[in-house]
């Protein structure tokens, strides 16, 4: 919980420090339905917190760059069911730097892509209510290099909402058996977000 509030108040400051004549920050807050692709669970079905710090500058009157740094809950659940009593739980914490190009293509709506790098800070994983001890399952890597796109709406000047979706360009680990075919080398992270950004200038 430290570790969390650490977190938040870095990125609150970190949006402070860059916000200027030149560049414009502010805060960012919302929620991410999340899947492992490549591990057999349809989804998403796991919900991950979403908040961090922005900073963006434009580029002429419809483009503009913007660098995020972000706290992100990304993993994979599986609830029992009438068919299955057995379950499954996937946490990963990410904190993340997107680099992203905008572009408005109405007055108050636009269009996102871009990069994120993102570099992992706990994980924890159960199966049927048991944590998994170590060993048994291939270890995550230590980065996920994600590719994103997203949509956002102006609700008002300082407030806008995005929708996000974020895919991993690599592996965050292998197969449990280390099976690889053509572009599929492992099991990737996917997020659908919801996130509501507020500038302060």
């Amino acid at each position: 919980m430290k570790d969390k509030l650490f977190t938040l108040i870095a990125l609150i400051g970190f949006a402070l420090i860059s916000s200027g004549q030149d560049f414009h920050g502010g805060v960012l807050f919302g929620v991410g339905g999340t899947e492992i692709s490549g591990d057999r669970l349809s989804g998403p079905h796991k919900a991950g917190l979403y908040l961090g710090g922005f900073v963006n500058r434009d580029f002429g009157e419809r483009s503009s760059l913007q660098m995020e740094l972000d706290f992100i809950q990304k993993g994979s659940r599986k609830n029992p069911d009438s068919l299955s009593y057995d379950s499954y739980l996937l946490r990963l914490s990410y904190i993340e730097i997107p680099v992203h190009y905008r572009y408005d293509f109405i007055e108050r709506a636009g269009l996102e892509v871009g990069l994120s790098l993102g570099v992992l800070v706990n994980s924890y994983e159960e199966v049927n209510t048991i944590e998994a001890p170590p060993g048994v399952y291939p270890e995550f890597n230590n980065f996920d290099l994600s590719f994103n796109f997203g949509l956002y709406y102006a609700l008002t000047k300082k407030m806008k909402i995005y929708v996000r979706y974020s895919n991993s360009i690599l592996a965050v680990r292998p197969h449990s058996l280390g099976q690889t075919y053509k572009w599929n080398r492992g099991q990737y992270n996917e997020v659908l977000s919801f996130v509501l950004y507020y500038q302060f200038n």
